[in-house]
Formats: C-alpha cells, sequence, structure tokens
C-alpha cells in the first residue's frame, strides 16, 4: 500500500499522506521518486513521493486511536507495537483498569477496535494484551477446557461454555483436539459464539443413533 504526491517536499507529502490515512508522519517512509528541476530559477522544484506506512497500515490505525482514546477517558496508557504480530500491549499504571473484571474490558476493546478499523474480513484480527493479561487467560482457558472434558464424560452430554473471543476459543480447541473421547464445535455468532464440548461417538454409537433419529421423525 502506498500513495504518491507531487508537491515540493517530502514534508508536505508525509502531511498529506498522514491526514489522508490517519495516522502520524512518523510512521510513514518517504521515497523521491522524481525530481524535476526550476525552469531558470522562475518555478520551484516540484517533487514524485512515494509514500508507505512502516507497518501494516491497520495496526498504525489501530494505535493512533488507541492513543486518542486513552487520552480522552483520562487513561495513562501507551500502546506499543509487536515486531510481525498482529498484536498491541498496553504498558502504563491504569493497566488494570482497563483490562477490568475477568477481562472484561481488554476484550471490548478489542472488540471495539477491529469493528471499527478492520473493514475487510480476510485481514489479521487485532489483538490486545495488557499485563500479562492473555497469558494467564490461555493458562486458565485450558484448565477449563480439561475439566469441562471430564465433565462432559462423567454426564455423557454436551457442555456450552460462555461466549469467547475467536483466539479463546482456539485454545479451547487445541486443548482438546487430541482427545479422543470429547470433540468440541463453535456455535452461534459472535460477539456471543461459544464452544461446545461433546462426547466423541463411537462409529457403531453414531449409526445406533442416526437410525434412532430416524425412528423418532416416523
Amino acid at each position: 500500500m502506498h500513495l504518491v504526491f507531487e508537491t515540493a517536499s517530502i514534508e508536505d507529502a508525509l502531511s498529506q499522506a498522514s491526514q489522508k490515512w490517519g495516522v502520524p508522519s512518523d510512521d510513514l517512509k518517504a521515497e523521491v521518486v522524481n525530481e524535476e528541476k526550476s525552469f531558470f530559477g522562475l518555478f520551484g522544484r516540484k517533487l514524485k513521493v512515494r509514500i508507505e506506512p512502516q507497518k501494516p497500515l491497520l495496526l498504525l490505525k489501530s494505535r493512533a486511536f488507541l492513543s486518542e482514546t486513552f487520552e480522552l477517558m483520562g487513561l495513562k496508557m501507551t500502546p506499543c507495537l509487536q515486531d510481525n504480530e498482529y498484536m498491541i500491549t498496553l504498558e502504563g499504571p491504569d493497566s488494570d483498569i482497563i483490562v477490568g473484571r475477568h477481562g472484561d474490558g481488554l476484550k471490548a476493546m478489542e472488540y471495539l477496535l477491529n469493528l471499527a478499523l478492520r473493514p475487510l474480513k480476510e485481514e489479521p484480527r487485532i489483538r490486545l494484551d495488557s499485563g500479562g493479561y492473555r497469558e494467564r487467560r490461555t493458562r486458565s482457558l485450558e484448565r477449563l477446557a480439561e475439566a469441562s472434558a471430564r465433565k462432559v464424560i462423567e454426564r455423557g452430554a454436551p457442555l456450552r461454555l460462555e461466549p469467547m473471543l475467536s483466539w479463546e476459543r482456539w485454545v479451547i480447541h487445541t486443548t482438546l483436539k487430541d482427545r479422543a473421547d470429547v470433540e468440541t464445535q463453535s456455535v452461534g455468532e459472535s460477539p456471543d459464539r461459544k464452544v461446545v464440548i461433546m462426547p466423541k461417538l463411537k462409529a457403531a454409537d453414531r449409526m445406533e443413533s442416526g437410525r434412532a433419529r430416524v425412528r423418532y421423525r416416523r
């Protein structure tokens, strides 16, 4: 992604691109691709300048959006980009405030951020972390997955978990994917999409279950 401007200076090109994309000019890089000399000093020089974002534009716009939002909210937080990841970590003395109870504040901010700035579904989803919350949440979800699987086996019935973000559901699926006694499936629509853990039926059990459904329909 890039923009090309014909202008009198690199600074002007950076300023125009900054306004168009809604990101600080410090996040952009400029390259002069052509320069027209002045005509006997009567006219100023004209540059053709190519402007590109230094990181994926979605990340830069997200950082700018968060910085402005935190300033309006009066929160002392700095959004920091990570190398080669669509992850933004929030650093500052108000990290516990933004995480909220059970991570609800961080989840809400992440959902709204992607809803507002991620126009194309094929673009990677922006993820937020603050104070190591995601690592703690991952360990908690792994324990939840194992405990829920044991409960499903004991009861012999499916179990629906609470609504989760896509990465949280991924942790549940990944934790249980190699088990021979249960299987998982995501159901519903965001933001209420959740994981269902079910007993894994053997082939003979599936055939019998299918015949039972046929008899019931009759």
